[in-house]
């Protein structure tokens, strides 16, 4: 067990902790921090935002997510669905 494996190791409780925390509070979201926490990448985020109404708040310059909206929003099943572009 090099000194990897203690950085790999310590990223991942510093990560898990992070997500317990995003898990608890009740805050607005960054795009990485949604994109995070559905296993996503941060372009999908953009497009879903574009092409199937995914629920998002401009404030200035910057989108920001409630993560019950967004849980209520997968869970209608609007992240699966077809769009005609094929997104």
């Amino acid at each position: 067990m090099g000194w990897r494996w203690l950085k790999a190791s310590a990223l991942c409780k510093t990560i898990g902790s992070w997500m317990d925390d995003l898990m608890m509070e009740d805050r607005w979201l960054s795009v990485d921090e949604i994109a995070l926490y559905l296993g996503i990448k941060r372009d999908t985020v953009y497009k879903w935002i574009d092409h199937k109404d995914m629920p998002a708040h401009k404030v200035g310059r910057l989108w920001k997510f409630k993560r019950d909206e967004v849980d209520q929003w997968v869970r209608r099943g609007s992240a699966s669905q077809q769009t005609g572009d094929g997104e």
